[in-house]
């Protein structure tokens, strides 16, 4: 990389890493030419945040966790090498330790300090809750779908996802084991 950084993220957007954290300046490493380079900065500076690639753009979610902001919803054009920051409605409130993925054109995200999965449809603009992942994940939680419980193998947590109002995983709505 070309800045060192703590408390980053990554991403992989068109087959290029992107590293964001620490400072607002991003950056994206070419696999191909095995090059690092510095792209346009994020708009807002944060600390508690998570990020995932989208119908070819980057997003960013977070806050600055200091003063357990609202969460803030940034994008990222590679087309343009522009940063925008996303009003939306019922965005999530504050999360702690955020983590996101993204599976079939939407954006699923959790915190360790909530039952709640939150969806994003970029193409919708609208940011909807979906079923619950049962048991809170405090500090054990790694990335959507790995728990590393002291001592022991990692393994596989599944999450069931359900059409809005269901409360209940029914046959149309498989169960689907998050991958990292």
């Amino acid at each position: 990389m070309l800045k060192a950084r703590t408390n980053h993220t990554s991403a992989i957007l068109n087959g290029e890493i992107y590293v964001i954290g620490d400072a607002v300046e991003v950056e994206r490493y070419d696999p191909y030419n095995k090059s690092w380079c510095a792209i346009s900065p994020a708009l807002k500076y944060v600390s508690n945040f998570a990020a995932a690639s989208c119908l070819g753009k980057l997003y960013l979610v977070g806050s600055c966790a200091v003063k357990y902001n609202a969460l803030t919803l940034q994008c990222y054009n590679p087309v343009q090498d522009l940063w925008s920051v996303i009003t939306s409605p019922f965005i999530p409130k504050y999360l702690s330790a955020p983590r996101c993925a993204t599976l079939r054109g939407l954006i699923y995200l959790i915190g360790d300090n909530t039952k709640k999965v939150y969806m994003y449809n970029p193409e919708a603009n609208i940011w909807q809750k979906v079923a619950g992942c049962g048991a809170g994940h405090n500090h054990p939680l790694r990335d959507l779908g790995e728990l590393f419980p002291p001592r022991q193998q990692p393994t596989t947590i599944p999450l069931h996802l359900l059409p809005p109002g269901a409360s209940t995983p029914s046959p149309s709505c498989p169960l689907i084991p998050w991958l990292y």
